[in-house]
């Protein structure tokens, strides 16, 4: 029985001796990690960590955000909103093209395009900083071939111009009433000029070749 008591404690003393080794060297490890953590930041520098820890932070905050908007989103992906205040919205379509633009500009502009496949605006509704709205259609080439304007003194007019960007057709609403429709050339010539005053009397002229 003796023998037994003294073979626990032999048992029980090599565990102890055995902890204390792993206790030092733990510890012993941990020094080692502080002096190499205290050489990096006498050559960075301690004035970067706080910045470091700050983008840190911010990033990890995001993500976490993002996490949580995911969670809450709509099974669709959808999210309904009554009111949003933004300056600019981009619509992509599934292979990331930019296929329309909501936007304001820095000089009181308002304006929506919308593009096609190729990324290129087609149609464009502006309103500008004097509140004058206007409409312009777009070819393949990004050249404007009708417009659509409508001015603050009233005066409405639709414009027509070729591949060139030569205006061609323009018919026009005066605010005294009074409508005309001229037609041009090839080189941006007035040819024909249809119109009916305010007292609504009709007038045609027509103009030669110079």
């Amino acid at each position: 029985m003796n023998d037994g008591m003294t073979d626990t404690s032999r048992f029980a003393g090599a565990t102890m001796g055995r902890e204390s080794d792993s206790d030092y060297r733990v510890r012993e490890t941990e020094a080692r990690l502080d002096r190499r953590i205290a050489g990096l930041e006498a050559r960075l520098g301690r004035r970067r960590w706080p910045g470091g820890l700050a983008v840190t932070a911010l990033v990890v905050s995001l993500v976490a955000v993002a996490f949580a908007l995911r969670a809450q989103a709509p099974g669709d992906g959808a999210w309904r909103v009554d009111s949003l205040s933004t300056r600019e919205v981009v619509l992509r379509d599934v292979d990331g093209i930019e296929r329309g633009r909501l936007a304001t500009d820095v000089d009181g502009r308002a304006h929506l395009s919308l593009s096609d496949r190729d990324g290129r605006a087609r149609i464009r509704l502006t309103v500008l900083a004097d509140g004058s709205p206007g409409v312009t259609i777009h070819d393949g080439e990004d050249r404007p071939r009708a417009v659509l304007g409508y001015l603050p003194d009233g005066t409405t007019n639709l414009v027509f111009a070729d591949a060139e960007g030569t205006s061609r057709a323009v018919f026009g609403l005066e605010p005294d009433g009074s409508t005309q429709a001229i037609f041009a050339d090839r080189a941006g010539t007035m040819r024909t000029l249809v119109g009916v005053d305010a007292d609504g009397a009709p007038s045609v002229a027509t103009f030669p070749t110079p």
